[in-house]
């Protein structure tokens, strides 16, 4: 921990010559050049380039106060800003989502370093640090307001338009990079993204919006919201999508006349309903919300191309439009917030979720195409938590809480639309409980030490204990230096549990992460950060072949993780102009095979860049996002891509009245994403250059 004290910024990059000792040597080279880049922009503005001693950068308090640091609370489960929280922080606000026209929560994630989007054309998959196995991003905690979404059948975070959240209701989304389970436990092994809705108040009276454009993409919301003075405050809104998708999409491996040439015709369709709400009144708030979505599948999963393998007559039909899946997810929550008196606060909540999911797949016989047979889940829960903050000193702040669950219903059955026979009903249940402690030690007033752990029994797996140790150090008001150690856990899901061979023995898979954090305020409006990270998996749960047949969920040995993360963000400057860039070099691989794993690119760089074009009337921003190859399951790859999306804001029009156009893949790039472990396809193409326009409308 000699960089923590060091006397200048310099020493900081020492501590990730060990860290990442394995990269090649070309790209520690590329390494080396982009950090001497970064310090000397750093220590620029201080030397102005002269041989003058190096010393930290300082800022005069005019420009100190210019410095925006926005404020987290997924975190540690209570508000802080980001430059004090025990982990990697990036935050995205709503004026971002607006400016750069994105759809959806993957849209927005995508733009966020070291995270990067595979999509199936079915769901969107979420890899983070290098690791994306598109198993339903059950790796990864979602919340909505600090409550659990992730489903309780696969685990699964939607974060395409399978969200239950519209995009323009979001005020803003935390993203935590970083083992989670010390206060959160199942499921936050990568990760927490937290998504801040908007209250009442932010809408004060009545908003009204409409999308149209390419794929006859068709999309409207309207959402009432207001606080009056009696304090009670309430927000209501609903949101209806349609669009026909790509009509036409290619797959070479069903390139012969019995599968149509390969061509899946008007089979790509995608379709939603959903509805939020929140209603406060003073240490109250209640909240819930519902979508269904139902989104037609053209890839043909569990298809089979072999005329040699003996169910090939019998496999799943290609280019039936009937194939498609159904997912609904609804919850209700009620939370109490309070402040008790010795600067105690207190936070309790109450809740009760569904998840359910209608998956049809048609399948042919030697002669007759078969009507869908369904796969029928659902899963219901209940839970309660409460948590209880105490400051002591002024200096200190303790965490202490506990969380109860019980999934009292999952269950599984199959339908044959032909003859409506329904097979025998799957059915478990599971309690879980977990207790956590943290707590946040001013050392000396720039230097926090953050511990904490939490102890869970999750159903009848072995009991789990996750810490995370972190110090932040502040070596000056305008750097912060974070070295983070933590452990999580994710334990078999429902799906897994109940594959099509049994699966047997299945235990929880573990992550142990080490991370070292500089972030660095350059001038005001300008941020920078440095992150290296190491991740070692255990016991990774996988889709393999089962000794006694078939093909099941097994625990197998594990990957590791290594990386580093550049980026650097401008706030807006007086002349309106702002944006944000990052690159990404990482490698993970298999711990047995050493061989890089599937969906896992090198490389990712980001930039984004929003420009005033005229006053504050026009906003042009536009975003180019890089992705390295990828290796497919098939042993083929993925070639790297690079995407550039365009929108054109234009802010009260006419009063009230907002207007934007973006225009998605602007240069109508071709490219594809490696298949999950259900398709016999090795890569999955992607949409072309699409075009949507939007009008919102404020009364």
């Amino acid at each position: 921990m000699k960089w923590l004290y060091a006397n200048s910024g310099r020493p900081f990059f020492l501590g990730f010559s060990s860290l990442l000792s394995a990269l090649p040597a070309k790209r520690r080279q590329v390494l080396a050049l982009v950090s001497l880049c970064v310090l000397a922009t750093g220590q620029g503005a201080e030397t102005g380039g002269t041989n003058q001693p190096a010393g930290p950068m300082k800022l005069s308090l005019e420009d100190l106060v210019k410095v925006e640091v926005p404020k987290v609370y997924g975190a540690s489960k209570r508000e802080e800003p980001s430059t004090e929280a025990p982990a990697s922080v990036t935050v995205i606000q709503a004026d971002e989502i607006q400016k750069y026209g994105w759809r959806t929560l993957a849209d927005l994630l995508r733009s966020v370093q070291s995270f990067d989007v595979t999509y199936d054309r079915n769901y969107d998959f979420l890899g983070v640090r290098g690791f994306n196995r598109g198993d339903y991003n059950s790796r990864v905690l979602l919340l909505v307001d600090g409550h659990r979404l992730n489903n309780g059948l696969s685990d699964g975070a939607y974060i395409d338009t399978a969200f239950l959240l519209d995009v323009d209701l979001i005020h803003r989304v935390e993203v935590i990079r970083g083992p989670g389970s010390v206060l959160y436990g199942n499921n936050a092994m990568f990760g927490v993204i937290n998504v801040v809705t908007r209250r009442g108040a932010d809408i004060h009276g009545v908003e009204v919006s409409g999308w149209g454009g390419s794929q006859d993409t068709g999309r409207g919301r309207i959402t009432i919201g207001n606080k009056f003075t009696n304090d009670v405050e309430f927000l209501i809104s609903g949101s209806l999508y349609e669009s026909q998708g790509e009509d036409r999409l290619f797959f070479k491996q069903f390139n012969s006349p019995a599968f149509n040439h390969g061509l899946a015709v008007n089979g790509d369709d995608d379709q939603f309903k959903s509805l939020f709400g929140s209603v406060g009144y003073h240490d109250f708030t209640l909240e819930g919300g519902f979508i269904r979505r139902e989104k037609g599948n053209p890839t043909a999963p569990d298809a089979d191309t072999d005329p040699a393998d003996p169910r090939y007559p019998y496999a799943a039909a290609f280019n039936d439009s009937r194939t498609r899946t159904i997912d609904e997810r609804g919850y209700a929550s009620l939370k109490f917030v309070h402040q008790l008196p010795k600067e105690v606060d207190v936070t309790a909540q109450v809740y009760y979720d569904r998840s359910d999911l209608d998956r049809a797949n048609v399948y042919k016989d030697p002669i007759y195409v078969l009507d869908p047979i369904h796969t029928v889940q659902s899963a219901e829960w209940w839970g309660a938590e409460l948590q209880a903050n105490k400051k002591l000193w002024d200096r200190h702040i303790l965490t202490i809480g506990g969380e109860y669950r019980d999934d009292f219903n999952q269950r599984e059955h199959t339908l044959d639309g032909a003859t409506g026979r329904v097979s025998p009903d799957i059915q478990r249940d599971r309690h879980s409980y977990g207790i956590y402690f943290q707590g946040d030690i001013a050392l000396l007033a720039n230097l926090h030490f953050n511990a904490g752990v939490r102890y869970d029994q999750y159903g009848a797996f072995h009991p789990t204990a996750n810490p995370r140790l972190a110090l932040v150090y502040h070596p000056w008001p305008e750097t912060t230096l974070k070295a983070i150690y933590g452990t999580a856990f994710r334990a078999p899901n429902f799906y897994e549990l109940i594959a099509k061979s049994p699966s047997r023995g299945l235990t929880p898979e573990t992550i142990t992460t080490y991370q070292l954090v500089w972030e660095q305020t350059i001038v005001s409006h300008l941020r920078s950060s440095v992150a290296g990270f190491y991740n070692q998996m255990d016991d990774l749960i996988s889709w393999q072949p089962d000794p006694a047949g078939g093909m099941s969920y097994q625990n197998v040995q594990g990957a590791d993780a290594r990386g580093v993360e550049f980026a650097l963000q401008t706030f807006a400057w007086e002349s309106g102009i702002e944006g944000r860039a990052s690159c990404t070099l990482q490698t993970t691989r298999d711990r047995v095979t050493d061989q890089i794993l599937t969906d896992s690119p090198e490389h990712l760089f980001k930039l984004n860049l929003s420009v005033p074009v005229f006053q504050e009337k026009l906003i042009a921003s536009a975003e180019f996002q890089y992705t390295s190859q990828r290796a497919t399951l098939l042993g083929t790859e993925a070639g790297g891509f690079g995407v550039v999306n365009v929108t054109l804001l234009s802010r009260n029009l006419a009063k009230g009245l907002d207007l934007s156009v973006s225009v998605y893949n602007v240069l109508d790039r071709r490219y594809s994403d490696p298949a999950t472990p259900f398709h016999v396809q090795d890569v999955i193409p992607q949409d072309g250059r699409l075009v949507l326009g939007k009008l919102t409308y404020r009364f």
